[in-house]
């Protein structure tokens, strides 16, 4: 492999960083005098620093290419979704923040999720539209079918990137209902993936939350012997907290019950999931079961939702006891222009099919 120039290093920094070339130079010089070697060598080291590679770039990688497990990820979109960002609690006591948006590109959707210093540094700039590069990002297992890309302290997040990425990704006005399929509850018939329900919230079963763990969203429990959260996966961890919203929903042709999670649980019902947590906790002081007290929460607190038309989007499960189930990944209020559109058009299809 060709041995590239100083100049050359610089200039790749700064495409897969962002860092202004003055930026760059600066930290070539303090490392050359602090290890007393030659500019070249110190922007050699400098980019192995910030994880920029200096072999031959890979292919470049899009969302549909994305495996839990992976890490140093590369990754352009636009985003979706702009979640609240909300605190959490750690282990010695102190407050935490995460957030996460929901990007999109010409392949498919994923989450980014941002803790800390990262949230700090990054959430109150990005905007929905902005077209991102999410660089050296960790790729988890998410609670739904969408991976989740981890925002650590390596990585780094560029708005309006300089990649040919940029060009293939499509406007959000066209995404709404992206790689989704509008179907009829009557219709389904179980094992159905990325669909999309038109209806009313007609029931609510329950509001509750869980702790889970951050790296895996799995549950996790307390042990009172080493007073710490413990994961199976990953050991004692700071647990955050997750929303589970389980509702009916009505679209006039069927019913179906749906489940949602996370953040988009916790968008539709209003509420961050601590102050849920904290309500389902009185509830219990009182007496009932976390059962029946994530049933009187729903009931109680959150009743305002019955009636409410929304778009839902996720896979159909037929479940052993509760039948056909909707295990939703987000959803949307129902955009009224987009639906006269849609309607339009199926008209003029079924016009074309009896001419």
């Amino acid at each position: 492999m060709a041995v590239l120039t100083k100049e050359r290093i610089v200039e790749r920094i700064r495409k897969e960083t962002g860092m202004s070339a003055k930026e760059i130079e600066e930290r070539i010089r303090e490392l050359s005098a602090r290890h007393g070697i030659s500019d070249h060598a110190a922007a050699a080291m400098l980019a192995d620093e910030l994880g920029v590679g200096l072999e031959e770039a890979p292919p470049l990688m899009h969302i549909s290419d994305l495996v839990p497990g992976m890490r140093g990820v590369n990754i352009v979109g636009r985003i979706l979704r702009k979640y609240p960002l909300r605190e959490y609690q750690k282990k010695d006591g102190s407050r935490g923040h995460v957030a996460s948006l929901l990007l999109y590109d010409s392949t498919g959707k994923a989450r980014i999720v941002l803790w800390d210093a990262q949230a700090a540094k990054y959430y109150g700039e990005l905007k929905v539209g902005d077209v991102v590069k999410v660089i050296d990002a960790s790729v988890r297992e998410g609670l739904t079918e969408l991976p989740e890309l981890h925002v650590n302290f390596r990585s780094r997040i560029i708005v309006n990137p300089e990649d040919p990425r940029v060009a293939e990704i499509p406007p959000i006005e066209s995404v709404r209902t992206y790689n989704y399929q509008r179907v009829r509850i009557a219709d389904l018939m179980g094992g159905e993936r990325f669909v999309e329900i038109r209806g009313t919230v007609a029931k609510l079963y329950r509001v509750t939350v869980y702790d889970a763990c951050p790296q895996c969203r799995k549950r996790v429990d307390y042990d009172a012997s080493t007073e710490s959260w413990i994961c199976v996966e990953h050991g004692a961890v700071e647990p955050v907290k997750i929303t589970i919203l389980d509702f009916g929903i009505d679209d006039s042709t069927g019913y179906i019950r749906a489940t949602l999670f996370g953040d988009d649980a916790a968008e539709l019902l209003g509420r961050d999931p601590e102050e849920i947590s904290e309500k389902l906790k009185e509830l219990v002081e009182e007496g009932l079961t976390i059962k029946e007290a994530s049933r009187k929460l729903a009931d109680e607190e959150f009743y305002h939702l019955l009636g409410r038309e929304i778009v839902v989007r996720g896979n159909v499960v037929d479940d052993k006891f509760l039948g056909l189930l909707l295990k939703a990944s987000s959803w949307d209020e129902v955009d009224y222009r987009r639906e006269l559109a849609r309607t339009r058009r199926e008209l003029k299809a079924a016009l074309r099919e009896v001419e």
